[in-house]
């Protein structure tokens, strides 16, 4: 009985140490994209970058999430509604997870307007 404890322990012990930061998104976890694929559109204005992939693209059901850089280094989100001032315009950060499939995950345009559908071509 004490190494079925101990072993529970250990495993208790280790686990945290197993969790991913939450700040940085992982392929297809959570956001129903795979971000190991290349993006679907790239935006980009002095030293930011806007990388954008498409959930259930086509459809009625399409979203959106988006990875934002500055100089290279990938932004974190840190809360809910964060929003930033970037040269592509005014960004906010609408968490790592859509309540509805349909709607913007990651970083994006603060203004929803302007997040277009993927059959829109700039």
């Amino acid at each position: 009985m004490n190494i079925f404890r101990f072993s529970l322990l250990s495993f208790l012990i280790a686990a945290p140490l197993c969790i991913a930061d939450p700040g940085q998104p992982l392929p297809g976890e959570g956001i129903g994209v795979d971000i190991s694929h290349p993006a679907d559109k790239v935006l980009r204005a002095e030293g930011w970058e806007l990388q954008i992939w498409y959930r259930a693209k086509g459809s009625r059901s399409e979203g959106q999430h988006g990875v934002l850089f500055h100089k290279g280094n990938i932004v974190k989100g840190v809360t809910v509604d964060e929003e930033m001032e970037t040269a592509l315009g005014k960004m906010k950060y609408y968490g790592s997870t859509p309540a509805v499939m349909w709607e913007p995950s990651g970083w994006h345009f603060a203004d929803k307007s302007l997040i277009k559908p993927s059959t829109f071509c700039p």
